[in-house]
């Protein structure tokens, strides 16, 4: 439980504004508030707990305003860890498909392997299918998530985005995806 406890930590502050929230220590509002989905089955402890761990990996930092407010947001290795999770439960996605094609091209240069690699990684982690070696395609939505990953490698100039209605040969990815 703590595990999953940690991964919705940091999937919190990723879809926070500015990936992050504040609290105000000195008044007694605790964390566990931003966290109301949760009041019967995780204790504000268990939360306090992955906050401070969080804290030990530096997935997040916390800074303490002069008006005793606290803001907690992730840190660069914290947005990593928060979009693998999130390109890891991409793979078991089950929603109504809206009948569009999301195809994402890139050509990235070798001074930019690193950045390379962890896009195509997360690309097939994530389920998408690979149409050729740099060409991927995918059934949901997931823009926001791609355009984190790649602003955090700064590969925004290689990477293109298609919103498409139609390729040839779909019945494999239909398939593929269970979209029939």
């Amino acid at each position: 439980m703590k595990n999953s406890v940690i991964e919705e930590i940091l999937l919190h502050l990723y879809d926070s504004i500015d990936y992050g929230f504040s609290y105000r220590a000195k008044k007694g509002l605790w964390i566990s508030e931003y966290f109301d989905h949760w009041k019967n089955e995780v204790s504000s402890n268990k939360i306090k707990d992955g906050i401070r761990d969080l804290n030990k990996q530096k997935f997040i930092k916390k800074k303490e305003n002069y008006n005793g407010t606290v803001l907690v947001s992730l840190t660069e290795k914290g947005m990593l860890r928060a979009l693998n999770i999130i390109f890891r439960r991409l793979e078991n996605r089950k929603e109504k498909w809206d009948g569009k094609w999301r195809i994402f091209a890139f050509d990235i240069p070798e001074e930019c392997r690193k950045g390379r690699n962890a896009l195509r990684y997360r690309f097939k982690s994530g389920g998408f299918y690979e149409l050729q070696k740099s060409l991927f395609v995918y059934p949901y939505d997931c823009q926001k998530e791609v355009a984190a990953l790649v602003k955090m490698f700064k590969l925004e100039k290689y990477v293109r985005f298609v919103l498409a209605d139609f390729i040839d040969n779909e019945e494999r990815l239909k398939n593929r995806y269970k979209l029939n």
